[in-house]
Order: C-alpha cells, then sequence, then structure tokens
C-alpha cells in the first residue's frame, strides 16, 4: 500500500525491467516503409509484440498526501500534464478545482484556479493542458469556455468554445493563440460526427472527423442518458509541435498530419476483438455510476447497461497517445481494468521500437529521459504519480 504521509519518495529504485525472458529481449522489431499514391509515407512494424529494450527507475512520487496541495489521489491523462521539461499540472477535482503545479523535483510551485464562477473559476473542469512555455489550460463545462493562465499564475482571458456547428469535445489544446479540439458536429438526426479541428485567428481547419450512429435515449431505472453502443470508436490525438496526430481507435493506424496535409501513416497488424455484451461488466465493475450535483449519484447494474445500450462491433484497438519531447510516439493499447496494460513506442518516424507490458500511457514527460506513469494502489482504487528515469 502507498504511504499516504510519505508523497515524495526521492532516490533510486530497482528498475523495473520490461524484457519478461532472455528469449523475448533477444527478438528486436522490425519495420517497412512504403509511399501510397497521394504520396503518405506508411510505416509498418512488427505484428507480434517485441518487449521494449529500456529501463524505468523510480525517482520520486507526486500526490497522496494527507492534507495539503499534495492530497490528490486520482491521476489521469485528463487531470495531469507537463510542459515537457520543468513543471507538472495537476487538477483536484474531488476536493478544489484547483490546479497545483509542480517543478520537475516535484516541489510545489504555484496553485491557480478554484471551484467557483468568477474569472480563473470552474465547476465542471476536464482535460488539462500545459503548452511549452508553462501556461496551463482548462476546459470548464459550466461556462463552454477554456480557462487559462500564463506561466506566472495570471489569469488569462477566457475564451469561449461553442460554435454554431458544434461543441468540443474532451481535451483542448492551446499551443500559442492556436487551439485544436474536437468537436461533435450538430445538425445530422441520423449520425453523429466528431471532427478534429485546429483553429487560429485566421480560419478554422478540419483534419479528421469519425461518423457513428447517433446516441440513443437510453431508460434506466433513476436516470435517461443518451449513450453510443458501448465501445464505439472514437478520434485520439495528441499535438507535437507543428505535427497533429490521431487515430480512430478501431484499427490500429495512427496518421501523422503537418498544417493540415497528412504525411506519416504508423500501423501494426494488430486484429481488433470482437465486443460482447458481457463485457459491460468489465467496463463497468461496479456499475455505470451517474452523479448529480456534487453529492446524488445513481448506479445501473453492467448487465442492464449492455443489454439496453448495446456494443460496438469490435472493442478499440487503441486507447490514447502522448508525444514525449524527442518526438517519441507512445500508444497504449485498449485494455481493461483487470487486464495488463500495453503500451507500445516508437521513434520520431513512427518506427516501431516495442512494447512496454505493465505500463499505460505516460502521464507526461520531463525532458526526453525523464516519464511521468501512474501508481496505482490496488487495495483502495487511488494513484499517484510516479516520477522515472529512462535508460535505453
Amino acid at each position: 500500500m502507498l504511504n499516504r504521509r510519505v508523497p515524495m519518495v526521492f532516490g533510486m529504485v530497482l528498475a523495473s525491467v520490461l524484457a519478461a525472458s532472455c528469449g523475448d529481449s533477444a527478438r528486436t522489431a522490425s519495420n517497412t516503409e512504403t509511399t501510397d499514391s497521394s504520396g503518405v509515407t506508411i510505416v509498418r512494424g512488427s505484428a507480434t509484440d517485441v518487449p521494449l529494450r529500456w529501463t524505468f527507475a523510480e525517482l520520486g512520487r507526486i500526490g497522496g498526501a494527507d492534507t495539503g496541495v499534495q492530497s490528490f489521489d486520482n491521476v489521469t491523462p485528463f487531470s495531469v500534464a507537463t510542459d515537457g521539461s520543468a513543471h507538472v499540472a495537476v487538477l483536484d477535482a474531488a476536493h478544489s478545482n484547483q490546479i497545483h503545479v509542480f517543478d520537475s523535483s516535484g516541489t510545489w510551485r504555484r496553485t491557480v484556479g478554484r471551484r467557483g464562477g468568477g474569472p480563473g473559476e470552474m465547476e465542471y473542469p476536464e482535460g488539462i493542458d500545459v503548452d511549452r512555455d508553462g501556461s496551463v489550460s482548462i476546459m470548464d463545462h459550466a461556462k463552454q469556455a477554456l480557462l487559462s493562465w500564463d506561466p506566472a499564475g495570471a489569469v488569462l482571458p477566457e475564451r469561449k468554445l461553442i460554435t454554431a456547428r458544434g461543441r468540443p469535445w474532451g481535451t483542448v489544446r492551446r499551443r500559442g493563440d492556436t487551439l485544436y479540439t474536437a468537436i461533435d458536429i450538430v445538425g445530422d438526426t441520423t449520425v453523429q460526427v466528431r471532427r478534429l479541428e485546429r483553429w487560429t485567428s485566421r480560419d478554422t481547419l478540419a483534419i479528421d472527423s469519425t461518423m457513428s450512429p447517433r446516441p440513443k435515449m437510453v431508460m434506466f431505472k433513476c436516470v435517461g442518458l443518451a449513450l453510443p453502443p458501448l465501445f464505439s470508436s472514437e478520434i485520439s490525438w495528441t499535438v507535437d509541435g507543428d505535427r497533429l496526430i490521431s487515430t480512430r481507435q478501431s484499427a490500429y493506424v495512427v496518421d501523422i498530419s503537418r498544417h493540415g496535409r497528412r504525411e506519416r501513416s504508423v500501423r501494426r497488424d494488430v486484429a481488433p476483438v470482437a465486443a460482447k455484451t458481457t463485457d459491460a461488466a468489465k467496463l463497468y465493475p461496479e456499475g455505470l455510476k451517474v452523479r448529480f450535483g456534487r453529492d446524488g449519484e445513481c448506479v445501473t447494474p453492467s448487465a442492464e447497461v449492455g443489454e439496453k445500450v448495446g456494443v460496438a462491433p469490435t472493442l478499440p484497438v487503441i486507447r490514447a497517445m502522448v508525444v514525449a519531447p524527442d518526438g517519441t510516439l507512445w500508444v497504449e493499447r485498449y485494455t481493461f481494468a483487470d487486464e495488463t496494460p500495453r503500451t507500445d513506442v516508437f521513434d520520431r518516424d513512427g518506427h516501431y521500437l516495442g512494447t512496454a507490458s505493465g505500463r499505460s500511457l505516460p502521464l507526461g514527460f520531463l525532458g526526453p529521459d525523464v516519464v511521468l506513469f501512474p501508481i496505482k494502489n490496488d487495495d483502495d482504487g487511488t494513484a499517484v504519480i510516479g516520477i522515472y528515469r529512462i535508460a535505453r
């Protein structure tokens, strides 16, 4: 069990070696490159997993304290972000809606935001992001606006995100004056279109999109919800400088675009798995929980959810992606909570380097050789941030 009274534990700890055996570690990843008729370079990695030959030595932890700025105990890619070099920002939505900023040693530097409706305040935040200059941004669904703070913590003007085309979904990433966001397009009554866009002061550029059946209204015992079939594929994406990297999750295809033009497509022959209604129990082992305000809660048994909502034909192949400061691409495969996580690693050009078995998606990076992973406590479901040095 994690020691909740000692949130920071620095010093080198025994490295976890990801190669499972001498026979496995002797295998090397293979890659092929071809060019399609439109000039896109297609990089295809090994169909069989190859253990990543890197080790990770723990340097310290952030979080899990009983009180204070490190009392948060739930870390996810939606609540933790880094600037890639020196700062870690953590949203404490459970207690205060405050965002705490730490340096690379885990030392607290400042706190921005709080619960409320005034400037720099938020009620329903989601999707924290940190630009390379250290400025912090987060979406507040109550305001339907992007809230931002400069590197010193001063509140910046809010940017409303409601458009005639639809509403933003997930994390909004701010890079200078440019925004990247996924939009749920309104208008069509039969299908749901989710489009990835780049917004500048000059124009709006559509980069990628998915189309799926429009969510249907489902009545449960204590609530009615408009839900798509479980495990429906969505757009997962990330930003690396002027490169935008996206996937539609249902197939192992990761596209790398620059200025709206697709340049590379990274692929592996990983077959999707058929989805079953009984998989709802793996997705919601404690039932589907819907919260009302701050205290109310409705719980629907997972079996009922699976039967009434239905499932997509297959489970997603990819869950999410993140890019390290050196351009290394990390792609987390889709697994359930009781399964061993797997994250594939590619170099900047999309060449498959290997699979980190037992590692979920990094929460961020502090330079090219320091990575943040969640450390979970299986006893109570909490998690803190682990800081690791990479040995390649």
